[in-house]
């Protein structure tokens, strides 16, 4: 155990009551959970794929940010190349070492013997055929095709194709696999599992089949990112970092966030370790390291939207990350004339929510989150865990929710290389409560007398970002499914808006 975290937290229970304190808060000694054995089977035939890999490692990683017992069979396979930025060299050594940097305390094994232990909850990763005898109607299985996520309940069945899939989609169906462990160690009724799951990341839809999607394929072998803004490190924007890492990336990575690592944020975020919580690392810099990791170039900045939110508006980005809403920034990002924009939440119950915003043609932050006076400022990927009949609330970090965002983020930045974008939805929510029967999702036009969607229309937007990399996207036509409102060009210059917002 690394000698910082041996100085902040002298033993486990140290450790898992500032981690956990938000439950500790509700119902002290609420832990039964945490210590239900947990095993993650990795399909032996399909272990050196490297979708099956990163579907893996993300579920185990989310799973290790709660549960202290987990099991992980895996075969002696060694870690896909793009997968090696830490040095890790097999998937073995990579999951355990991120499920122990987690939780330090963690009864953590690393396992090829194919022997269960009948009291625990499973997930299998892969159609894991070989082992199918071994299924039981409780297990669930995830998986990833092309643009679609997939869980099965029970029975394996070859229902799908399987083909290669992007580092989001894989990143959506390990988190999937990580909610349904959690929703059975909580003791949820088996109502509200999970059931079959095609989420077909591309249209945003829960389709009947995997072959439905009609996605086009993703060829690229590196994402070009261009230059891109994370204006948030927090539990979304972390995970967003997090999914960038699993694939080949090439572009200039500015992240910004104003706040420190905690015990609080191992809860929820794939990428903070307890080394970073016991020294308390700047959030910005741990993004930096990972940047470096990857071989791209990288900026930390550290600060409040406030200090720093005009000034970044002036530089050359192609596309915003914009998961921050201190000061209402959400409200006040418009004016600062970005390029495109994309964001993703959590709520305080066990929802996600995205959005991307294309100027001049779709909604902006302003018209679609909450203003300044009305700023949504609720617990972070957190749920109610208790069943219905308890009369007193439990709240818990849920940190599967943060990476489902994060996963339709990373996905919608792929998505941008392709022109008809514009006719895909804009707005997508899902709700993880009662067996995600469905996800959401909606094509939303700029909102008429908004004054952050007219104001796209000027020459000075125009001028700012005329040369930025998505730029072709804000001189498309598309038909919104809730509202087209074309404005006028307008010449007037816009920079007193534009102070009186930055300031």
């Amino acid at each position: 155990m690394q000698s910082g975290v041996q100085r902040n937290w002298t033993d486990a229970t140290a450790f898992y009551a500032e981690r956990d304190h938000r439950t500790q808060l509700e119902v002290n000694g609420l832990h039964r959970y945490v210590s239900m054995p947990v095993e993650i089977w990795v399909d032996r035939s399909l272990a050196n794929d490297i979708t099956i890999q990163r579907i893996t490692l993300v579920a185990a990683n989310l799973t290790a940010r709660w549960s202290r017992n987990v099991r992980v069979v895996v075969p002696d396979v060694a870690l896909a190349e793009p997968l090696q930025i830490h040095g890790d060299k097999t998937l073995a050594s990579r999951i355990k070492r991120e499920m122990l940097e987690a939780d330090p305390f963690g009864n953590f094994t690393i396992t090829h013997t194919l022997e269960f232990d009948p009291a625990s909850i499973r997930l299998y990763v892969g159609s894991c055929k070989s082992q199918a005898f071994m299924v039981t109607a409780n297990d669930y299985l995830v998986d990833a095709a092309g643009w679609t996520a997939l869980g099965r309940r029970g029975t394996i069945e070859d229902t799908y194709q399987r083909s290669s899939s992007t580092a989001p989609v894989a990143a959506l169906a390990g988190a999937i696999g990580a909610a349904d462990l959690f929703k059975r160690a909580i003791g949820q009724g088996v109502e509200h599992w999970l059931g079959d799951v095609n989420w077909c990341m591309w249209h945003n839809v829960m389709e009947s089949a995997v072959s439905r999607c009609g996605a086009p394929a993703y060829g690229s072998s590196v994402a070009e990112l261009g230059e891109l803004l994370v204006a948030g490190v927090g539990a979304v924007g972390s995970a967003f970092l997090f999914i960038l890492s699993l694939m080949p990336i090439r572009g200039r990575i500015t992240a910004f966030d104003r706040d420190f690592v905690d015990a609080s944020n191992l809860n929820r975020s794939p990428l903070f370790t307890a080394t970073d919580a016991a020294v308390s690392r700047a959030k910005s810099e741990v993004a930096l390291d990972l940047l470096r990791r990857c071989g791209i170039e990288g900026k930390a900045v550290q600060g409040t939207w406030t200090a720093f939110g005009e000034l970044l508006g002036r530089k050359n980005f192609d596309l915003w990350v914009s998961l921050t809403n201190e000061d209402g920034a959400w409200a006040d990002v418009p004016f600062q004339l970005p390029p495109v924009v994309l964001h993703g939440t959590t709520t305080s119950g066990w929802g996600i929510g995205f959005g991307r915003h294309v100027p001049r043609v779709e909604d902006c932050t302003l018209c679609r989150l909450p203003r300044p006076r009305a700023e949504f400022r609720g617990p972070c990927a957190e749920g109610d865990i208790a069943p219905p009949e308890n009369s007193q609330p439990i709240r818990a970090s849920l940190p599967f929710l943060s990476t489902v965002s994060a996963s339709l983020i990373a996905a919608e930045v792929l998505k941008l290389e392709f022109p008809e974008i514009i006719s895909l939805p804009n707005a997508v929510y899902a709700d993880f409560r009662y067996g995600l029967p469905i996800v959401l999702s909606s094509l939303l036009g700029p909102t008429s007398g908004c004054p952050g969607c007219q104001i796209t229309n000027s020459s000075l937007w125009i001028h700012r970002r005329g040369l930025s990399r998505h730029v072709s996207l804000s001189n498309a036509k598309h038909t919104s499914r809730e509202q087209n409102v074309t404005f006028p060009d307008r010449s007037e210059n816009v920079g007193s808006d534009l102070r009186i917002h930055g300031d």
